[in-house]
């Protein structure tokens, strides 16, 4: 996804002259920023994951790795936030219309992602919180449906954005 967003953007208006340059330069920082997202999003998993299969005898420890998976989320969530912004930037430059439609979808995308991660720290924190294993149980099945309505909210701006880019091959190649 974001090899297609940087290829969309360097093949993008042709015509812009230097808002073109700078909006790859932005859009660059932007995909550097989701690989960043990515790979703080698979340590938190892995870590919620390592916190779910800890014995239940050992709760200090799965709620220790739980704080680290908290840790994974925020730092996620920040550069989720900021490729947002990058796209955000350089939807504003001199650029076509459907190119500036296009990275304003990848902002409300990576925007919901923010969010969604967000609130995917609910479950380690419930964790944490928690007095009684069905007290947790509960409020990390509330957090699991919730982040999965936000996902799907991203999949489908992200749709969106892909089917704009389908549809408009002279503008992205």
């Amino acid at each position: 996804m974001a090899l297609a967003l940087l290829v969309a953007a360097v093949l993008a208006c042709s015509s812009s002259g230097n808002e073109t340059e700078k909006a790859n330069k932005l859009v660059d920082d932007g995909n550097s920023a989701v690989q960043d997202a990515k790979k703080s999003i698979t340590e938190a998993e892995d870590l919620k994951q390592k916190m779910l299969h800890t014995d239940v005898s050992q709760l200090q420890e799965a709620r220790a790795t739980a704080k680290d998976a908290i840790a994974a989320y925020e730092k996620a969530e920040t550069k989720c936030k900021e490729a947002a912004a990058k796209y955000d930037e350089a939807s504003r430059l001199k650029l076509s219309d459907k190119f500036k439609e296009y990275l304003s979808l990848k902002v409300k995308e990576y925007n919901k992602r923010a969010e969604m991660v967000a609130m995917a720290k609910g479950v380690p924190q419930a964790l944490i919180d928690s007095e009684s294993r069905e007290g947790w149980i509960n409020k990390a099945n509330d957090v699991n449906a919730k982040v999965d309505k936000l996902r799907g909210e991203a999949d489908d701006i992200a749709t969106q954005a892909d089917k704009l880019q389908k549809d408009n091959p002279d503008i992205f190649k």
